[in-house]
């Protein structure tokens, strides 16, 4: 009857503890930041030994990543955590719950910057841990700031990196508000860009240069630019280029562009695309009403192949008179307005939105407009 007890007894005790040979406690595991990279790491190199990572919160894409190697545990009121060793940093409100032959705390930062006071004078640590020569330092004058002196080691943090996936690159450059410019058309095919890159683990980042910066796209792999007048740089430096238009283009610059500079382009069946000559492998064609998205998607990311183009040879030569020019630059000025009030060092005044407009050099209004001090009349 007693060994039934007491064999009972031990039942319940041991489903409140819990043992490991390693355990990190890290209590909110963000979405990003260098600690969860660190997390990711140690996971990577060291999965083969009893590794445990214990949170409070952890961010689902961090937990799926990380619990794929080591194993993870949010941490549960009353569940004493036996290991051989417990690593901490920052946080330590899970020490009272973890028993170990010894508790390190993980020197990732540079307190004093963070006007944060480590809690490294808790009896149950025994040893702090300097992530670089610099960090070993800087702790060491922590401890000497709270009259703690406990052995400090320095262990720099492991790195291994896996060959990285080429990141396809794709720009438009477009009024994305305008409905013949195909805002409609380009969702849809970062739908299937997407869908085809959660599926297969791709990459792919869109910089899209539009007017609208108020845009219903929410894609992580898009990011909307502001206009700018210098953007073929970032034409010839992608993969491809999307144009996506109704069938209105008459001539279509920015294909045009691309293609002189080796940039592949996704378009639409634009009737002009004839005259063009485009050669085969320098285009994809996507139907007016997207039914070959997923297709064009996943052709997207097919291995290049070399192309030239030539566009077609303007004949202005033979229509504007060809007179000798007698133009010679002068900076030319414009009237401006104030939006808000602010100190003009050029005027050596304060200036207001009721003063009355003065006129500037054009690079002088530029100069004012991008800090969002004026407006142009």
């Amino acid at each position: 009857m007693g060994s039934v007890f007491w064999h009972s007894l031990f039942l319940c005790y041991n489903q409140n503890m819990e043992e490991y040979a390693n355990i990190y406690y890290f209590r909110i595991i963000s979405r990003i930041g260098g600690t969860e990279q660190f997390l990711y790491e140690m996971a990577k190199k060291y999965h083969k030994y009893d590794l445990t990572i214990l949170y409070d919160e952890c961010d689902l894409d961090q937990l799926l990543r990380l619990s794929k190697l080591v194993r993870c545990i949010r941490r549960k009121p009353g569940v004493i955590y036996h290991a051989e060793k417990a690593f901490y940093n920052f946080n330590i409100e899970a020490i009272n719950q973890i028993e170990a032959k010894e508790h390190i705390f993980v020197c990732h930062a540079v307190y004093q910057e963070l006007q944060f006071e480590p809690p490294i004078d808790h009896p149950k640590i025994t040893k702090l841990l300097g992530v670089s020569k610099y960090a070993e330092e800087r702790i060491k004058l922590q401890e000497q700031v709270q009259n703690v002196y406990k052995p400090v080691v320095q262990c720099y943090n492991p790195l291994t990196l896996e060959k990285p996936d080429k990141v396809l690159r794709i720009i438009s450059a477009c009024r994305l508000e305008d409905k013949t410019k195909g805002g409609v058309r380009t969702t849809k095919l970062i739908e299937a860009l997407d869908k085809y890159c959660e599926k297969t683990g791709k990459h792919y980042l869109w910089a899209i240069f539009t007017n609208s910066l108020k845009t219903q796209i929410t894609s992580p792999n898009v990011a909307i630019m502001k206009p700018r007048i210098d953007v073929r740089p970032y034409i010839a430096d992608s993969d491809w280029l999307v144009q996506v238009s109704n069938d209105m283009e008459t001539y279509c610059y920015s294909m045009n562009e691309a293609l002189v500079y080796g940039t592949r382009v996704v378009r639409t069946p634009l009737s002009v695309a004839k005259e063009l000559k485009i050669p085969k492998q320098a285009e994809l064609v996507l139907d007016w009403d997207c039914a070959n998205a997923d297709e064009i998607a996943e052709k997207m990311f097919e291995p290049a192949q070399d192309f030239s183009y030539k566009p077609p040879k303007d004949g202005w030569d033979k229509l504007l008179v060809k007179k000798p020019s007698t133009y010679t630059y002068q900076k030319k000025e414009v009237f401006i307005k104030a939006l808000r009030p602010y100190y003009d060092i050029e005027l050596k005044s304060n200036v207001s939105p009721w003063d009355k407009p003065w006129e500037v050099s054009i690079e002088r209004a530029k100069e004012l407009y991008k800090k969002g001090l004026i407006r142009m009349l």
